[in-house]
């Protein structure tokens, strides 16, 4: 089974729990925070603590064996993110494994996997990779609101547009925005279009964008940093390291530059004039292991660790270290 639709996906999961659900999910969200936010839905459901493995650093032996395997506490949950990063190869090794596991497998990725198809024919798959903008910016603005009514708030009728305008559609900004509204109205019911105004920050996403541009690009420092602008900074970053290995590569393998656009993102002509000659510099080995070092705080910050500055001055001293 498949759904396109979060609404109708959590409608599944509260008819189908506590003795319904699939043995396995899995959820293709490009957005890292969203899609941790719908495992951790379904992990809710099933009350168990998780194995956890990534198509980043995965052996992959070990997580079939794992699925394969019964618990004596209780049923076995394994979670299996980033799929997308495992090699065809890998992943169609996976695929032979999926038939009856021991207990339940929740299967995340950025993208499209060759996985996800065989897990439809067993499961449930949530797929929001082509979730058209304006239908994300309509669930967005419905999940701020009803995070606001759970608070006993109300919000200002155009408050979604003027969210949207000041910090663009990062769900991880926008609900530490939400949070931080209900909080700055204190005993107040509603939440108007001043308040809003007061303390919601024109450019954040423009600053997080830039601050990631200078520190990939330019070994520029990090600013102070809460968990807001973390968890926005990540995928900023993330964008900056794709964009500089796919550079990297393309020079590296000699690929005529006439050829780029296949696969590079649209960039003005004097930006990716620039951005080539620094990925030329840099190599795509630098590239690669700032990706490597970002997965490697990111797993930190969703674990234990709320130092968030020293994150990521511990990411940059990796990347630029000689």
């Amino acid at each position: 089974m498949k759904y396109q639709n979060l609404r109708s996906f959590q409608k599944h999961l509260s008819s189908a729990a506590p003795h319904h659900l699939c043995r396995m999910y899995f959820v293709a969200i490009s957005d890292d925070f969203e899609r941790a936010q719908a495992i951790d839905s379904i992990l809710a459901h099933l009350g168990n603590s998780a194995s956890r493995f990534s198509g980043v650093d995965c052996d992959l032996k070990e997580c079939i064996d794992a699925m394969q395997t019964r618990s004596l506490f209780g049923e076995t949950v394994i979670v299996f993110d980033e799929v997308e990063k495992l090699s065809k190869d890998k992943q169609l090794l996976l695929c032979k494994h999926l038939k009856e596991p021991a207990g339940y497998v929740l299967f995340g990725a950025r993208s499209k996997t060759q996985v996800a198809p065989v897990v439809e024919k067993e499961g449930v798959v949530l797929d929001l990779l082509e979730e058209k903008p304006w239908d994300k910016e309509k669930r967005l603005a419905e999940q701020m609101n009803e995070r606001a009514k759970r608070a006993g708030k109300r919000l200002a009728p155009d408050f979604a547009s003027i969210l949207f305008e000041r910090l663009g559609i990062d769900p991880a900004l926008l609900e530490s925005e939400i949070d931080k509204l209900i909080c700055y109205v204190g005993d107040r019911a509603e939440i108007t279009r001043e308040d809003i105004l007061a303390i919601s920050p024109a450019s954040k996403v423009a600053s997080l964008w830039q601050t990631a541009e200078d520190v990939i690009w330019e070994g520029g420092q990090f600013p102070q940093i809460d968990s807001s602008s973390f968890h926005g900074l990540i995928p900023a970053l993330r964008s900056q390291l794709h964009l500089g290995l796919s550079l990297a590569t393309l020079i590296e393998e000699q690929c005529p530059s006439n050829q780029w656009s296949r696969f590079l993102p649209k960039i003005w002509p004097k930006t990716l004039e620039k951005r080539s000659s620094q990925a030329a510099r840099l190599g795509s080995v630098y590239f690669q292991k700032g990706l490597e070092k970002l997965f490697e705080i990111e797993l930190l910050s969703r674990s234990t660790s709320t130092q968030y500055r020293a994150m990521l001055d511990l990411f940059r001293a990796q990347i630029h270290a000689r």
